[in-house]
């Protein structure tokens, strides 16, 4: 009974904190009207990896990691919005260039990668995972088929978001797709500019 609850618990925790649109959801999306379905699944697999990971930590208690992401928040942060901005602007180049920079830079590891790396460089994700794992109780909150769930629930969204956009993309005009792909490089790069402001100011702590 505690394996089926903690399971439940994580995929609906994981799906609704992956769900709501932000930085990553952007990324995603960008990545899926630029360059395809695969490239947008490896984006969310990415997040989806780094979002277990940091399960993982909450449910094994590893306090180096966690007293690691509390002591260097303020860098990891700030390098995090520079890396969302360097997409924003990457992504406005023209389609020739940046997608062969893309493909030059390992493509599907790539985005994998880079999207893991970003969603590690925000410590709040860790501090979520903490307080779901207190809110379950001891038996559940520690269990570790929570983080198993954590991955599954995130993992169905971006399978679900990407083959959403992936369905858009080629339904809609050519033109009316660059708009798209042009909003989400231009949000992205005002939550990086927003990420960097707040850490350097000291808000959204």
């Amino acid at each position: 009974m505690i394996i089926w609850s903690a399971l439940l618990s994580g995929c609906g925790f994981g799906f609704a904190i992956a769900a709501p649109v932000g930085p990553m959801s952007l990324l995603c999306m960008n990545r899926t009207l630029r360059q395809g379905f695969l490239a947008g699944l490896a984006t969310g697999l990415g997040i989806t990896l780094a979002d277990m990971l940091y399960a993982l930590v909450t449910v094994s208690s590893i306090k180096v990691v966690n007293n690691f992401t509390t002591m260097y928040a303020l860098p990891l942060r700030l390098l995090g919005s520079l890396f969302l901005g360097y997409l924003g602007v990457r992504a406005l180049l023209p389609a020739s260039t940046s997608l062969k920079t893309e493909t030059m830079r390992g493509g599907m590891s790539y985005s994998l990668a880079s999207s893991f790396l970003l969603t590690l460089a925000n410590p709040a994700t860790l501090l979520s995972f903490m307080a779901l794992a207190a809110s379950l109780g001891t038996s559940i909150g520690c269990s570790w088929f929570l983080p198993v769930g954590i991955a599954l629930g995130s993992g169905c969204w971006w399978l679900l978001l990407s083959t959403i956009i992936y369905w858009i993309r080629g339904r809609l005009p050519a033109s009316f797709i660059r708009s798209l792909n042009l909003c989400s490089s231009v949000i992205l790069i005002l939550f990086s500019l927003y990420g960097i402001l707040t850490a350097l100011t000291g808000h959204g702590e």
